[in-house]
């Protein structure tokens, strides 16, 4: 992440635990899933293979920002008004009051059990100030119809038209004091298609007003899974290949009792689903980041951290904490994870498959014209 990233907080107020735990079953409903989990997608890490199945099938390509992802919930109170709700990975949910979605081409209508999904970002504009924005990347439900099972094409088609369009056309029109009540912007995430690697590096990156880590690929012709998608896939390079773990402190042993002065061992393990977790290395923390954490009392004991792996000495190493997720990364991902750093795609080659990623973009196209001409 770079240095000048900023990671925004979520605006909103907490839900308490007895309204969350019905609208978490309510949203599990109208996209059709048994349980009350965090529906949003989970990309899996960019491997070999991966450049293979980018051209076999059609995907889009975006920037990896860094932000904070959120579902935005939209539903109406029995008393008629709109409430909006933000949810997290942790799947926490916080109401806006100032958020109001209408409906296109009504007035004084607003969207009814719709389900956006998207990340909050900062953006440093020229003038140096900062700037809250809410990228909308995918729509999972419209007006209580579960569209997932769409392809993305579609998906986008109508986030665009019978989302963001009417909010931006709302505001355009709305008095000043609700325009300036607003949290965040709120915009459509650029998309490009799979073999723009090119534009991404040379023009998409270089100009964003917030940080990015990476690209996200994403079929433009598969449905939307929640959880683990094997149809969207996160290409980082791989010295900045990251993992999710929790954190245990183990202090040395002295007289039969843990030494608490001393430094410990910083072990990290990988998540098995539930509440299950299995060890899967050390973490090298150096004297001088213990030194400031011991003088910051921060908690640190089953903390959720983000490591990466350092090839120099084959270690891996603190990247920042991960407050904002319930668990770490499941351990079909941290195999992901490892298989794209050992086989390690950097850009370049990324950038030497552009050409025959869209040759079989193209042949696809042709194929599928003359299959219409000659029906």
């Amino acid at each position: 992440m770079p240095a000048d990233s900023v990671i925004p907080d979520i605006p909103g107020v907490p839900v308490d635990p007895r309204m969350e735990s019905m609208l978490r079953e309510r949203i599990c409903r109208i996209i059709g899933i048994q349980g009350n989990r965090f529906i949003g997608a989970q990309p899996v890490s960019f491997t070999r293979d991966t450049l293979v199945e980018l051209q076999s099938e059609n995907y889009f390509v975006s920037e990896k920002s860094d932000g904070v992802r959120v579902l935005l919930f939209c539903v109406l109170h029995e008393n008629g008004q709109q409430q909006v709700f933000l949810v997290d990975r942790k799947n926490k949910f916080y109401y806006v009051p100032q958020l109001r979605f209408p409906v296109a081409k009504e007035h004084n209508v607003f969207h009814n059990d719709t389900i956006v999904d998207g990340e909050l970002v900062t953006d440093r504009e020229p003038n140096g100030q900062f700037v809250v924005r809410y990228l909308a990347f995918d729509l999972l439900a419209y007006s209580g119809q579960s569209i997932i099972a769409k392809p993305l094409t579609s998906r986008l088609a109508r986030l665009q038209c019978e989302f963001v369009t009417p909010y931006r056309e709302m505001l355009r029109t709305a008095n000043p004091q609700f325009v300036h009540s607003q949290p965040f912007k709120v915009s459509l995430k650029e998309m490009n298609l799979s073999y723009g690697i090119e534009k991404m590096f040379r023009e998409v990156i270089p100009n964003l007003k917030h940080g990015s880590d990476g690209l996200i690929f994403t079929s433009s012709v598969a449905p939307y899974v929640p959880s683990t998608n094997v149809k969207m896939l996160k290409w980082k390079p791989p010295s900045e290949n990251t993992v999710d773990f929790k954190l245990t402190l183990q202090f040395p042993i002295q007289g039969g009792v843990q030494d608490f002065g001393q430094k410990p061992q910083f072990q990290l393990h990988e998540w098995q689903g539930g509440q299950q977790y299995t060890y899967f290395g050390q973490m090298v923390v150096d004297d001088a980041l213990w030194e400031q954490w011991k003088s910051t009392q921060i908690p640190l004991q089953n903390r959720i951290v983000e490591a990466n792996y350092s090839p120099n000495d084959q270690s891996w190493r603190f990247f920042r904490f991960r407050d904002d997720k319930e668990h770490g990364n499941h351990t079909s991902v941290v195999r992901k994870v490892v298989q794209s750093i050992q086989d390690g795609v950097e850009a370049d080659e990324l950038l030497r498959a552009q050409d025959s990623i869209k040759a079989a973009w193209k042949e696809r196209e042709r194929i599928a014209h003359e299959q219409q001409r000659r029906q």
